[in-house]
């Protein structure tokens, strides 16, 4: 018998109510891309010098999409008491599977370094998890299903589906995992671990280290580990954001921390560039929108990161019950699978919310520190010790530091174009790892050893946790076709374990990946972040979509709008910031929104490069600086990738289904009735 009271039964059919949700998509793209365009306007009519532009869509659309989320599964009160507090306690731990330590100083720097161009990190993810609320959650309920992979087996029966996911979920996983890395170093760099080994011997052992992690048995113990450190990481930024304002009374509440800070940020702008300590180039306006990226880039960068988001907790959250199933054996912290996936899903959205509406404020009281110290003079000769700190771990770069020899000192080091001719380090002067920003603020706010190493220390703790889990969803998503023996135990939910031998070498083909990129790519954590979203929405998302509005797809064409979107999407990402975006640029010249003059002009120098004489080299760096720069399609971001690849995937899916058979002719054992 069921928990639920009768009215609850015929209320709600495990579904959101049509009309609500058509409701709540239409204002969140409003909120989502609506606002960011409207951004301009809004900043022209600030409020006390606070540019309303930024500070909306920072902290109105995403409050708001989180409260449309919460109201769009209802109705609360016909649910039982331990439904809500089951979906509220899973929520934490799969909301925290995602917004981890790694991702949350990776948003803070995309903030710090972009400005209002960095919000796509924001009201992407926001809007993507309540796509997920209104069409993932329901689907994984109708089929009883207990994460997306999940979903897929039951209702296509095929392991070349299941295959395909686990192959895309497995790209975007390693990626996110490499900034858990990155992380993990720097952190540990700044608390001083670090200096007996050196960066690149960090990531390895942090990688080793994450995939032992990642091996140790306790499902309960696992999630709840999860749990707990989603909230050190919302205690931690609500610490440093207290810390850094002064222990000022409104700082308890983060969103509401920055207003001023917000306004205080606008004026020291325009200081600096009147004394000389700035240029438009190296310190762009932080709250004027679409200096960095166009308006279309925008747009396309929150859509990217929107598919991604929408797939991503329910690949993360893999229940051992059947969702939404009274009664069921499986409990987590002493609370039984009672929920449907959609109340965990709305949970988690307000959760996701509060978390990331506070993390603007970290970025703009950190931005507001430095640039109030560099205002205040720092000389290359006399910097101060969180700066110098800050150097020493390697998140920090000034210009007086030498290129060339470490043995180098004095002033005879320093760049010749160090400083101003006083000698006071300007904005440009300054360089900065955007996963860092956040490992600067008890330097900046003051804060006196050790608790700035000790910060450090538990940062460095949290993201190497984050790392293991990480890659046990990796592992997981991409062995999990392997436990799928035939049709009829796939569609009723029973599977076998992968191989012990397949999962282990798994493991360790993506720690070493998730190592390499670190390493090899030297690429900003912000881009692989976007990349990362990118991977799972070009290639999951066009799947789960397709599944949830037709069930019995055929799993092999499936298979392949998966895949091609994956390909797609590596393919834009690779040739357009990889040693062949020359070639990508003179190739797909017809697509592409580069100047014709500039691409001759590329053309010139890819024939003096391949020309063996003299200026060959010199010749071949320029190529490939320019190649980088006008490689694109249509003029979007290389890290807006499944904007281009997801429709891709989606095209070939469907024409590959309407050539090939049903799942249905196949077998109609086990399915959902």
């Amino acid at each position: 018998m069921s928990d639920r009271p009768l009215e609850a039964e015929c209320e709600d059919p495990q579904r959101p109510r049509p009309w609500a949700a058509a409701i709540t998509i239409v204002l969140a793209s409003l909120l989502t891309f609506g606002l960011p365009l409207a951004a301009p306007t809004l900043n022209a009519v600030g409020i006390s010098g606070i540019p309303l532009g930024y500070y909306f869509a920072a902290q109105g659309a995403l409050i708001l999409v989180a409260l449309l989320g919460l109201w769009l599964s209802g109705p609360w009160r016909t649910w039982p008491y331990r439904e809500r507090l089951g979906a509220f306690l899973a929520s934490l731990s799969a909301t925290g599977s995602w917004l981890t330590a790694g991702l949350a100083m990776t948003i803070v720097g995309g903030l710090f370094v972009f400005g209002h161009d960095g919000l796509p990190l924001l009201l992407g993810l926001a809007a993507g998890l309540l796509v997920s609320l209104v069409f993932i959650a329901p689907a994984l309920d109708r089929a009883g299903a207990l994460h997306v992979d999940d979903l897929l087996a039951r209702l296509t029966a095929s392991r070349f589906a299941a295959a395909a996911a686990g192959l895309g979920m497995a790209a975007g996983l390693v990626m996110l995992m490499s900034i858990e890395l990155e992380v993990v170093s720097l952190g540990l760099a700044a608390s001083g671990v670090e200096l007996a080994f050196g960066s690149d011997a960090t990531i390895g052992l942090a990688a080793a280290l994450a995939l032992l992690l990642s091996f140790i048995p306790g499902r309960a113990l696992r999630l709840l580990a999860i749990a707990l450190a989603f909230i050190a990481v919302a205690a931690g930024i609500w610490f440093a954001i207290w810390s850094i304002s002064g222990f000022a009374p409104q700082s308890v509440i983060p969103q509401l921390a920055y207003a001023e800070a917000l306004s205080r940020l606008t004026g020291i702008e325009r200081a600096l560039l009147m004394e000389g300590l700035a240029d438009p180039v190296s310190m762009p306006p932080f709250t004027r929108p679409f200096v960095q990226v166009s308006w279309l880039n925008f747009a396309m960068l929150t859509l990217s990161m929107l598919l991604g988001a929408s797939v991503l907790p329910h690949m993360l959250w893999r229940r051992k019950s059947v969702a939404g199933s009274p009664g069921a054996a499986n409990t987590t912290f002493g609370v039984g699978d009672y929920y449907p996936s959609r109340h965990k899903a709305a949970f988690g959205l307000v959760l996701a919310a509060l978390l990331l509406s506070a993390l603007p404020a970290a970025a703009i009281l950190a931005k507001l520190k430095m640039y109030e110290t560099v205002a205040a003079g720092v000389t290359r000769d006399a910097v101060p010790q969180w700066m110098r700190a800050a150097s020493g771990a390697g998140y920090l770069r000034t210009c007086q530091e030498p290129s060339g020899s470490s043995e180098a000192s004095g002033s005879a080091a320093v760049a010749p174009d160090c400083a101003d001719p006083s000698g006071r380090l300007r904005i440009s002067d300054l360089a900065i790892n955007p996963a860092g920003v956040v490992l600067l603020i008890p330097g900046l706010a003051g804060t006196g050893e050790p608790w700035p190493k000790l910060f450090a220390a538990g940062v460095a703790f949290l993201a190497l946790l984050a790392a293991a889990a990480t890659l046990r969803m990796a592992t997981e998503s991409a062995t999990g076709w392997m436990a799928t023996r035939n049709q009829a135990r796939a569609a009723s939910g029973l599977a076998s374990h992968a191989p012990l031998s397949a999962r282990v070498l798994l493991a360790l083909a993506c720690a070493a990946v998730a190592a390499a990129s670190v390493i090899g790519l030297h690429e900003s954590p912000v881009n692989r972040l976007y990349w990362a979203f990118a991977l799972l929405g070009a290639s999951v998302f066009p799947m789960v979509l397709l599944v949830a509005v037709k069930p019995w797809i055929n799993g092999l064409a499936l298979a392949l709008g998966g895949l091609t979107g994956l390909a797609v999407c590596l393919y834009y990402v690779i040739g357009t910031t990889g040693v062949f975006a020359p070639q990508f640029a003179l190739l797909w010249q017809s697509v592409s929104d580069a100047p014709p003059w500039l691409l001759e002009e590329l053309d010139g120098l890819m024939t003096a490069c391949a020309a063996a004489g003299e200026g060959a080299e010199e010749a071949c760096r320029g190529a490939l600086d320019m190649g980088r720069e006008l490689a694109n399609w249509f003029g979007i971001d290389p890290r807006a990738g499944a904007a281009i690849a997801a429709p891709a995937g989606l095209l070939i899916a469907l024409f590959a289904d309407s050539v090939m058979p049903s799942s249905a002719d196949h077998s109609s054992e086990g399915r959902p009735r």
